[in-house]
C-alpha cells in the first residue's frame, strides 16, 4: 500500500465521519461559516447572560440600600 492508497483511504473515511454526524464535507466553506455564526451566537449569549448577572446584582444592591436608607430616615431622631 502506497501513500496515496493512505491518502484515499483517510480521506473517505473522514469525508464518511463528517456526513455521517451531519457535516456536509463537500462545502466546507458553508461548514466554517456555519461555525462562525455558532460562535458569534455563543458569545452573544455569554455577554447577555454576564449583562444579566450585573443588572440582578445592581437591583438587589438598590434594594438594600433602599431598605437601610428606609430604617433610617423611618427612626426617630
Amino acid at each position: 500500500m502506497n501513500e496515496a492508497e493512505v491518502r484515499k483511504i483517510v480521506a473517505d473515511a473522514v469525508k464518511e465521519t463528517l456526513t455521517s454526524i451531519g457535516i456536509p464535507a463537500d462545502s466546507p466553506i458553508e461548514v466554517q461559516k456555519d461555525m462562525a455564526h455558532l460562535r458569534a451566537w455563543r458569545e452573544s449569549v455569554s455577554t447577555v447572560k454576564r449583562q444579566g448577572l450585573i443588572t440582578a446584582v445592581g437591583i438587589l444592591t438598590a434594594g438594600v440600600i433602599g431598605a437601610i436608607w428606609m430604617a433610617v430616615k423611618g427612626s426617630p431622631s
